[in-house]
């Protein structure tokens, strides 16, 4: 039944975005702000997560909420599936997202992340590409923003050792002078690394107390990767048993 239900959800996925494309042009034509272009990927976004609800029967429950800072913060979230990608952008609609630039270079969804915006690095540019990133950072943050960053670089699947790029969230810590709120899910279980078969359930989405400014950088990583790796792992064997097939 998942089979089938994995296979309608990314037929309407298609449909849901061609219904949408005929934004797009109007959009570039009259050079829209960024406002305008997140509100359309916001209704995109909101479809998918609809979707994956109603089609799939994948929802998922927040945890702690109470520890969202009201103001500007940076969300360091570990990153197992495509999931967590559409629905943080639903949870948070003015986040701006740390991303690869290698992105630039799909048609249109390149047009779509310069312009929402999002904080796009070039990952071999070294010292430079920090630079850029916590400038752009302090930009979001300025009006009023959060930044979502995923400190694993890449998606890794359940099962693999949680591995972190120090680099990035610790530049944004300790240039921001911002919490940093650890947040952890196990939507991995449900819509895996390498496959497109999702199955049905509920994920887990958990927000741990912030991290204040101020820590040193080696104790703060240590500390930031430890409560993100401990509280997956613990979300993860919790909901092992209940996964639907």
């Amino acid at each position: 039944m998942h089979y089938l239900r994995s296979v309608a959800f990314d037929t309407l996925v298609v449909l849901w975005t061609l219904v949408l494309s005929p934004a797009i042009p109007l959009l570039w034509a009259f050079d829209a702000s960024s406002a305008k272009v997140r509100a359309v990927s916001q209704l995109w976004s909101h479809g998918i997560v609809f979707l994956l609800k109603y089609v799939v029967g994948l929802d998922y429950r927040e945890q702690g909420r109470d520890n969202i800072p009201v103001g500007p913060c940076i969300i360091a979230c570990n990153h197992q599936s495509l999931w967590e990608t559409v629905a943080l952008c639903v949870i948070f609609p003015d986040a701006s997202i740390v991303a690869k630039k290698e992105l630039l270079n799909i048609p249109v969804v390149g047009w779509f992340l310069h312009r929402y915006p999002m904080i796009l690095v070039d990952r071999s540019a070294g010292r430079q590409a920090l630079k850029q990133m916590i400038a752009e950072a302090r930009a979001a943050i300025g009006e009023g923003r959060k930044v979502l960053i995923f400190p694993q670089g890449t998606r890794q699947a359940v099962g693999e050792p949680m591995t972190f790029h120090a680099a990035g969230i610790a530049a944004l810590y300790t240039n921001l002078d911002i919490p940093v709120l650890p947040t952890a899910h196990n939507s991995g279980l449900f819509w895996g690394k390498k496959t497109l078969m999702i199955h049905s359930g509920n994920i887990s989405l958990s927000y741990l107390p912030p991290i204040p400014p101020g820590l040193d950088r080696k104790e703060f990583q240590a500390k930031v990767e430890r409560q993100i790796s401990e509280e997956a792992s613990r979300l993860i064997k919790a909901a092992d048993a209940k996964v639907v097939s």
